[in-house]
């Protein structure tokens, strides 16, 4: 708080002097007398001088003995020492400065002249606070890995730290009072904000960058507004690895297409805006014939390759806009719109052919596959679920029918 008083030890075995320093102190300092050193270590204990006046001549601890105690202490030895003592010699001043004091004040001291001592020395040891606390900050400011940028009223550059000249190269080209939006590289989304927190992207042509930014202005004394703090943080792997999350939730990891679950949500919107079109939708279910027997010879390794390769051809065949996910296993799933049950058998035909006159080259083995596929017509008014049952039963039928064929349900 800026009007709390600051503190004073005086020590001294004679109760008399510090009677007369309490009085001569008590309406600008909080005076805390101590009759003996070992009283003022233990004052200590609760509460943190400003400074200590300290006599010389005392027994048991006298006030050399003390001040070596002070510096030899990291808990104290930052706290100013001065001597208030009857010992006017040349030799004693020097020995109590030697040891770290930085006053030598004789008694009878002049009120006037102790009380004036005591407030340079206070407000010295304030200004070394506050130089240490600078250096640290700048310090800290040089070393953090958030970008930290520093601009005045009207958003001219005052300073920035190297994470900040690393994000944004072009600022290590601007001189002191060069406007900060005449940067290339400076985000639109800072252009107009003064004080919140938004999140923006750079793209240099190799990558993006993610950031978060927080603006934060700054007042001379909570009234006139002189300057605004950029502070940037760069959140690329946390944007990616909930990007990663998300896909997650809706691609299968192992063919890089939709996954089920997701297939079935996106297919009923799209059966929506068919309905809406009035187009014929088609359910097919494609699954890979004797597909354990590669996977009981070669190992899961050789299944794998197989099934990202039959997921690569099934969607290099279809088209853009239709639906295609892994159903499960060996099984594929595709939903397409087309002008007539011809169209979606000759569909499921041109895949099933690809598949066929496709060779997977694994380790030293030539890998020739088949599929068998079931088609089934989406009857408007009833669930997808119904749609994607028929087509399982068609695929049945092609399985028992000899593999490597389309059949469609019903017929």
């Amino acid at each position: 708080m800026p009007n709390e008083q600051k503190k004073i030890i005086a020590v001294d075995d004679n109760p008399e002097n510090l009677t007369i320093i309490k009085d001569t102190l008590k309406d600008i300092y909080e005076v805390y007398p101590c009759q003996a050193a070992s009283k003022m270590f233990e004052l200590m204990e609760h509460l943190t001088p400003d400074i200590i006046l300290l006599d010389v001549e005392m027994p048991v601890m006298n006030g050399y003995e003390t001040i070596k105690n002070l510096k030899s202490d990291e808990k104290y030895k930052q706290i100013p020492v001065i001597f208030l003592t009857v010992l006017d010699d040349i030799k004693s001043e020097i020995d109590g400065l030697s040891l770290g004091a930085i006053d030598y004040i004789h008694k009878p001291f002049i009120a006037s002249l102790l009380i004036q001592r005591i407030k340079t020395h206070i407000a010295l040891a304030e200004y070394q606070k506050i130089e240490v606390i600078t250096m640290a900050t700048v310090i800290a400011m040089e070393n953090i890995k958030e970008g930290f940028v520093l601009v005045d009223d009207k958003n001219n550059y005052l300073s920035s730290n190297p994470a900040a000249r690393k994000m944004f190269p072009d600022i290590s080209k601007l001189s002191k009072g060069e406007s900060i939006l005449s940067v290339t590289s400076w985000p639109e989304e800072l252009k107009s904000i003064e004080n919140d927190f938004v999140e923006f992207s750079i793209n240099n042509g190799e990558k993006t960058t993610y950031f978060k930014a927080g603006i934060s202005p700054v007042f001379l004394e909570e009234k006139t507004f002189i300057a605004r703090i950029f502070l940037f943080m760069d959140i690329t792997d946390n944007v990616n690895l909930m990007k990663d999350l998300q896909k997650a939730a809706y691609v299968d990891s192992l063919t890089g297409i939709y996954n089920r679950k997701h297939f079935v949500e996106l297919a009923d919107a799209e059966i929506k805006r068919a309905v809406r079109m009035e187009q014929i939708i088609y359910v097919a279910m494609l699954d890979i014939d004797f597909f354990k027997r590669v996977n009981d010879t070669l190992g899961h390794d050789a299944g794998d390759i197989v099934l990202k390769e039959v997921a690569s051809i099934i969607q290099k065949t279809i088209r853009s806009y239709d639906l295609f996910g892994r159903f499960g296993g060996e099984e594929f799933i595709i939903l397409f719109t087309v002008m007539d049950k011809d169209e979606a058998y000759n569909m499921a035909e041109r895949i099933r052919k690809n598949i066929e006159q496709n060779v997977i080259n694994y380790e030293d083995n030539k890998l020739k596959l088949t599929a068998s596929i079931g088609l089934a017509q989406l009857v408007i008014d009833q669930p997808l679920q119904s749609a994607i049952r028929n087509s399982d039963e068609a695929l049945y039928k092609a399985k028992n029918s000899g593999r490597n064929q389309v059949k469609i349900f019903g017929e």
